[in-house]
């Protein structure tokens, strides 16, 4: 990525953020995690370059700190900026938890009101906490230490599958706001229950012999269904939804290739 992109990059998050809130959010969150473009610069497996963007941790951050700076420049002192990052890429030589601390010991200093820590990246190989055996939060012992290292206000996102699970976590005071995903996916209600009392706990769907991203695909079907009011109480079959993925990114692709064709061309 030549330099003069990286240095454009800052007032692109910016402008976006400014877009936001003139279209009424109540916040933004910059994406510096699961192996997406920030993600990918604080990532010693993705970024090998030799400038001021790359090497040490402190180099792999600049254009993460940069994003936040020109962001808050422009959406104001009282705007929300939270910033998703990783606990770890879960790859072999890329991103890891002592590269974490440092990054969060930095944002410490930073104008952000929030960082949500979750893990693992978008890339063949890299293992998925969320398709995987391990039963509760997946990177609570990393938000102990995280703790540690700021007094901003932590979110922690992965696992979470009972209301117990939650109350734990914040009783724990190792993380302040509990982040739910595939949680809500099952009961989009799931909070305003949990609020009054009613405690029911999802029933998640077992897929025996799931291929590779398999279940992220399912989950991603059904959010697709709920966002469309199409969801029914009977969970649909896992081929199925593979299937209709597949068909849908043929469908997408040939849009995108129509729109970006002229803009794309000799890029990577």
């Amino acid at each position: 990525m030549p330099l003069d992109e990286i240095r454009q990059l800052p007032s692109r998050f910016a402008r976006t953020a400014w877009l936001a809130r003139q279209a009424g959010f109540g916040g933004v969150q910059i994406h510096a995690a699961h192996g997406y473009l920030l993600s990918q610069f604080l990532s010693p497996l993705f970024n090998k370059r030799s400038d001021e963007y790359g090497g040490v941790i402190a180099n792999r951050m600049r254009p993460l700190l940069e994003a936040i700076e020109a962001t808050r420049a422009a959406v104001g002192p009282d705007f929300p900026i939270a910033v998703k990052l990783n606990s770890s890429d879960q790859l072999e030589g890329g991103f890891d938890k002592e590269d974490a601390l440092e990054v969060v010991a930095a944002l410490d200093g930073s104008s952000v009101d929030l960082i949500d820590i979750s893990g693992g990246t978008y890339f063949p190989g890299a293992n998925s906490a969320s398709d995987g055996t391990v039963s509760g939060p997946y990177f609570l012992e990393f938000a102990k230490r995280a703790r540690m290292a700021t007094t901003k206000p932590l979110m922690l996102t992965g696992g979470f599958k009972r209301r117990a699970q939650a109350e734990d976590a914040v009783a724990s005071d190792a993380v302040d706001i509990v982040g739910l995903a595939r949680a809500l996916v099952l009961e989009p209600s799931l909070p305003d229950l949990w609020k009054a009392d009613r405690k029911p706990e999802p029933i998640f769907p077992r897929f025996p012999d799931a291929p590779e991203r398999g279940i992220t695909v399912w989950y991603t079907m059904r959010l697709t269904e709920i966002g469309a009011d199409k969801e029914t109480p009977v969970f649909g079959d896992l081929g199925q939804a593979i299937r209709d993925y597949k068909g849908r990114n043929k469908s997408r692709s040939k849009v995108w290739l129509r729109h970006f064709a002229n803009s794309v061309v000799g890029q990577t």
